[in-house]
């Protein structure tokens, strides 16, 4: 019995210890804590905050963009980048044959807007590495009859 009694106690013992380990804290989560990376892009449009999750893609340029929203509720913000962008305020420039080395911008809001190209404003570049590209933006254009003014952007996006 004497011998039943200590094998139970080394086993809960081994077992509690065992528990204590599994469910302690990764250091790289305690760190992501500490600096989160979500990727985001917002912006203020007609006095509204707007936040989306945003997407990153690359090809001869950079896009990124986000969007919500189906039909007459679609709203996308879009930022093309050359494909090798530098930290730095950038013109925003409409120029669809040279995409690979201007920064330009596109905006849709429908059911008003469907997009549209800026043709001026800034794109600024605050965090370029190969992991993470960041900065602010404000831009406006005309298409048709209707003006549009995007300010306060920002964005924050990984690269794959």
């Amino acid at each position: 019995m004497k011998n039943l009694k200590r094998i139970m106690f080394f086993a809960i013992a081994i077992f509690t210890l065992a528990m204590s380990t599994s469910c302690s804290s990764d250091d790289s989560k305690d760190d992501e804590n500490e600096n989160p990376t979500t990727d985001f892009i917002k912006f203020k449009y007609k006095e509204k905050d707007y936040t989306y999750e945003s997407e990153f893609s690359s090809s001869e340029s950079i896009n990124i963009s986000g969007t919500e929203g189906i039909d007459d509720t679609y709203k996308k913000v879009s930022l093309w980048l050359p494909s090798s962008p530098t930290v730095g305020t950038h013109n925003v420039v409409f120029d669809l044959s040279n995409l690979t080395t201007t920064y330009q911008a596109s905006f849709s809001f429908m059911p008003e807007l469907n997009n549209a190209s800026a043709t001026s404003g800034t794109i600024n570049i605050t965090k370029v590495n190969a992991e993470r590209i960041e900065g602010t933006f404000n831009f406006s254009g005309t298409q048709g009859d209707k003006t549009f003014t995007v300010t306060e952007g920002s964005f924050s996006v990984e690269r794959f």
